[in-house]
């Protein structure tokens, strides 16, 4: 009982009371995700859009991300981050409530995927900006862990409750009740202070950090990162729905994969702490790039449901000792703003001609050759995570 004890007197939820509200704006926006978010791709494709054209919603998402880094740096660095949080939540409950007339007016294809990308833009720099200048730098691992924790907890029962509101009431029903919920998710953001965004920010900034030579390897690690998303979220979600069958068995696995992840990053983030994390983050990577291959063997529901739980595990203890990677390069640099920024242009800009290509494989290919390279590409994909350890934050001064 001891030992379970002492990692838990050390997360942050228990001393932090500002980084306590971040933690819950974070898992009050993640349980809409879960509760209708995970289900965007698998509902464009049983409105019966063909597979190269989800991914083509999403590619757009990206295409109006990269103009937003560029043309609102001049505007965002005079806000801080509690009020960019604030500005992406009314953006995100329009994207949600514009999916119930996705049918009935062709424009929001095009219009949609611009207030996805004004919401995460907003909520991710916001976000970061806050946690990097809330954080404990001799604590990041259990502030991670705690903070998946948390949000693992909350966001539980998000993906079967949707599944079972999509199978009573269909998928409007649950887009509207994300809609509602993420309103809930504003009220958090009004008990913690408010930060400045580095008032020195600017492209060349940006560009900079993105360039950064002693970075390149942790860039590299980024870019593989943001390819590898793209196949978890949006491909592999359709697969598991198709060999599993049902919107409820489908949420319910994701739900039970939530459950083991949650249980995995409790202990993580205190390992990271212990000056282990360059351990996590290598044996992670290869036991996630193993899951990857392995699914391409995987057709029943019990053997896609179980690679599920395992793959969400598994990325979730990656993710602790990335994620503490990514926030000690952000602490140590002039500029944590300019980083924070570059990282997300960088997702963006890989993603782009990633699903272009992903579109042309949809395309040519028949569906069981589509996800098979896709996997097989995600596994390819995964490897770069461990290029992470080579940065060491002493390097950053020179």
């Amino acid at each position: 009982m001891k030992v379970l004890i002492e990692p838990l007197s050390h997360f942050a939820f228990f001393r932090n009371k500002e980084v306590d509200a971040l933690y819950i704006t974070l898992a009050l926006t993640q349980f809409v995700g879960g509760l209708a978010g995970i289900f965007v791709p698998i509902y464009l494709w049983n409105l019966g859009e063909p597979l190269w054209k989800v991914l083509y919603f999403f590619l757009l998402k990206s295409v109006f991300f990269i103009f937003l880094t560029f043309f609102s740096i001049p505007f965002i660095k005079k806000l801080s981050d509690k009020l960019l949080m604030l500005l992406s939540i009314p953006f995100l409950a329009l994207y949600y409530f514009g999916l119930n007339f996705f049918t009935e007016i062709p424009a929001f294809f095009y219009l949609l995927p611009v207030l996805h990308s004004a919401s995460f833009f907003l909520f991710n720099v916001g976000y970061h900006v806050n946690f990097v200048g809330a954080a404990d730098g001799d604590s990041l691992g259990r502030q991670i862990g705690a903070r998946s924790l948390v949000s693992s907890l909350v966001t539980l029962s998000a993906p079967f409750l949707g599944g079972v509101v999509i199978a009573l009431a269909g998928f409007n029903s649950v887009f509207l009740l994300g809609t509602i919920l993420l309103f809930v998710a504003v009220l958090p953001l009004f008990y913690f202070p408010q930060r400045s965004l580095s008032p020195d920010i600017s492209v060349k900034s940006v560009w900079g950090s993105l360039n950064h030579k002693y970075l390149m390897p942790f860039t590299f690690s980024g870019a593989g990162y943001a390819a590898e998303r793209m196949i978890s979220t949006l491909v592999w979600p359709i697969f598991m729905f198709i060999a599993i069958g049902s919107v409820e068995k489908f949420g319910g696995v994701v739900s039970i994969g939530l459950l083991a992840g949650a249980l995995v990053t409790f202990f993580i983030g205190f390992l990271s702490d212990a000056g282990r994390r360059r351990k996590i983050i290598w044996w992670s990577t290869v036991l996630y790039a193993l899951v990857w291959f392995s699914r391409i063997f995987y057709k029943t529901p019990f053997a896609v449901a179980s690679s599920q739980v395992a793959g969400n595990t598994v990325f979730n203890s990656l993710l602790v000792g990335w994620e503490s990677q990514y926030y000690k390069i952000a602490k140590a640099l002039p500029s944590p703003t300019s980083f924070i920024l570059s990282r997300e242009l960088l997702y963006h800009l890989v993603r782009v001609p990633f699903l272009a290509f992903m579109m042309l494989l949809a395309v040519y290919l028949p569906l069981d050759s589509f996800f098979a390279v896709n996997f097989i590409m995600a596994g390819i994909l995964s490897l770069p995570f461990i290029l992470a350890n080579r940065v060491h934050t002493s390097q950053l001064a020179k």
